[in-house]
């Protein structure tokens, strides 16, 4: 059975044409079982010819409508308008693409008996879980940092969520809002077995490219925006967990992970040289406060191990420290 009048498509795009043809070349394929679905291109004012590639595909598929922002307002804006879209739809479920993706429709058979069976939320996604085993659900949430891991019902889309998806603009996670308010009142969710697409890190994009702040000056951008990075914007998103418990543990699973940091040693090396040996006390202490007792005491034996000369050269700083040690 067809969920096309049940599922709305949203797809985000700024100045990647090539990407874009690349993921139409995809959903749009004659075996792809969302070809004829009703979907929305939101392109964040594209200045290259992303128009003309839309228009291409328009002419064999009218199900395509594209709208076009004035000004660049910032991936993560333009994220947070699919999703307000979304809310409006008149559709039961909702789902945002993004343009550099690699996608395997051959288990979409388990997406539509999901839908059937009135899940609330579908992950569609899979690559965080170790060996795709889906039974432990604490990989859940890193994994929905990915964009389009997640269908959802559009009827949670309301002012609250909205207004507080915008407010966490700066977390670099504003979609996670509606996994979470899921998770705090236990709506039904379902891990695909078998993932129907993958990120687009294997597509040799540039850092540049990928960058949440792309097209803005760096020197423009908040001291916020500019030392932001994963996991100090998933450690602050998770926040609004209710259980502090949970809030450690999908720390502890997303560090991890191994497009993340892979191991422990690679993190504590990572935060230290990018704010505790800056000097960044108040993003180190945002991250720091979120681990685990056992790892905050890691921490601070592999600090003094590797870092002896400045525990001895820097006592004003160790004094300011020394708050944090067993927070």
């Amino acid at each position: 059975m067809s969920i096309k009048n049940k599922l709305q498509i949203y797809l985000i795009t700024c100045n990647r044409a090539k990407n874009l043809e690349y993921t139409f070349e995809q959903i749009l394929a004659k075996d792809s079982p969302i070809k004829d679905f009703d979907i929305t291109i939101l392109d964040n004012a594209s200045t290259d010819n992303t128009n003309q590639v839309v228009e291409k595909y328009q002419k064999d598929f009218p199900n395509i409508k594209y709208i076009k922002n004035l000004l660049n307002v910032g991936g993560g804006v333009n994220l947070c308008k699919a999703y307000e879209l979304a809310g409006v739809c008149g559709k039961e479920y909702a789902w945002v693409l993004c343009d550099d993706d690699a996608f395997d429709f051959s288990n979409w058979a388990e997406v539509e008996k999901a839908v059937l069976e009135d899940k609330d939320i579908i992950c569609v996604s899979n690559y965080c879980y170790p060996n795709n085993d889906i039974s432990n659900s604490y990989y859940c949430l890193p994994q929905m940092t990915f964009v389009p891991a997640v269908i959802f019902k559009t009827k949670y889309v309301t002012f609250d969520i909205i207004f507080t998806m915008y407010e966490s603009l700066y977390t670099l996670f504003p979609q996670l809002c509606l996994s979470i308010y899921a998770m705090n009142n236990d709506l039904s969710m379902h891990v695909l077995s078998k993932q129907i697409v993958d990120n687009g890190l294997h597509r040799n994009i540039s850092s540049n490219e990928a960058s949440y702040s792309r097209g803005a000056k760096y020197n423009n951008l908040t001291d916020r925006l500019r030392k932001r990075n994963w996991i100090l914007g998933f450690v602050d998103i998770i926040s609004h967990l209710k259980s502090k418990a949970d809030q450690k543990e999908y720390v502890e699973k997303a560090i991890l992970y191994k497009d993340i940091y892979g191991s422990w040693i690679n993190f504590y090396a990572d935060i230290c040289s990018r704010y505790l040996n800056k000097n960044d006390f108040h993003y180190f202490y945002i991250i720091y406060k979120s681990l685990k007792l056992k790892r905050k005491i890691q921490f601070w034996l592999w600090f003094i191990f590797k870092q002896p000369l400045r525990i001895i050269f820097n006592i004003k700083n160790l004094i300011v420290l020394r708050h944090f040690v067993f927070d």
